[in-house]
């Protein structure tokens, strides 16, 4: 292939995790990771124009999509795809991955980019702690937390868990168009819900007042931490690679001067990162 007419020349650490909670009645689910030889968030909005269902995410930047059943998070130089049932059915799908962007960015000039991003979705545990924790299964799904990692992935409705608590505001998305109609962007107002019967209340920030050197992505990796997730899955729902949540983990240890996940989790409860 002509080398400038490719994005991609190669990749380097493979990576094949399980993702998810296993039991009798599932079958085998893991996630497979890469990292990339070049940056090519130069081939994002190419991405976003000729893939439906992608969306593009800021803070950090990464794109997200579904391709053939397979979930595929794409950031400047890591590349997160699950699930897959095999080591085999991972590489083949990873070649075939490659194969399919160098194309696109080789006819990337009769494309018309998309630049348009969203905001980086809530995490999980943030969802989570909205909901009832009773796992009554009124929702349809037979955890608190499997609603609200479905919440999260937009494959879930609030209303569909009886106590989902009454939003203090509602969100309207309006589009802006140029003088020919074209979307140009998007702009969201927020507007108070009238029926809360009170003045909006100011969202509580557990971290005030604490010193620490943690940074936000360091403190969400510390929540699910104490949650009791897994490496792979605190990737899974962070959209990382395995490797990044290493470091964060590692990063995490020194600076609350512990030396493993239960008193990190212990160091969390106590300062209101996560709930007891």
């Amino acid at each position: 292939m002509n080398r400038s007419k490719t994005i991609i020349s190669g990749y380097d650490d493979f990576s094949l995790t399980r993702a998810g909670i296993l039991s009798e009645c599932t079958r085998p689910s893991m996630a497979a990771g890469i990292k990339l030889r070049e940056d090519i968030s130069r081939l994002f909005p190419f991405i976003n124009a000729a893939i439906e269902n992608a969306r593009w995410f800021t803070n950090p930047d990464y794109i997200q999509f579904s391709r053939e059943e397979i979930q595929c998070t794409l950031h400047p130089d890591e590349v997160i795809l699950m699930p897959f049932s095999s080591k085999g059915q991972a590489l083949w799908y990873i070649n075939d991955l490659v194969t399919y962007l160098n194309a696109l960015y080789a006819r990337k000039d009769a494309l018309a980019p998309n630049y348009k991003k969203v905001a980086r979705p809530v995490s999980t545990v943030d969802i989570y702690r909205l909901l009832p924790g009773t796992n009554c299964g009124a929702c349809g799904f037979m955890t608190c937390l499997a609603f609200a990692a479905a919440l999260g992935r937009h494959a879930a409705a609030p209303d569909q868990c009886p106590d989902f608590s009454t939003p203090l505001y509602q969100s309207a998305t309006y589009p802006v168009l140029d003088r020919n109609g074209k979307l140009q962007s998007t702009i969201s107002l927020e507007v108070t819900n009238r029926d809360s019967g009170s003045e909006p209340a100011k969202p509580e920030n557990p971290v005030t007042g604490i010193e620490t050197d943690l940074t936000d992505r360091e403190i969400e990796v510390l929540q699910l931490m104490a949650e009791g997730a897994t490496n792979t899955e605190i990737a899974v729902i962070l959209s990382i690679s395995p490797h990044t949540v290493k470091s964060h983990v590692v990063h995490i240890f020194n600076k609350l001067g512990v030396n493993d996940r239960t008193q990190a989790a212990v160091w969390a409860t106590r300062h209101g990162i996560v709930y007891p």
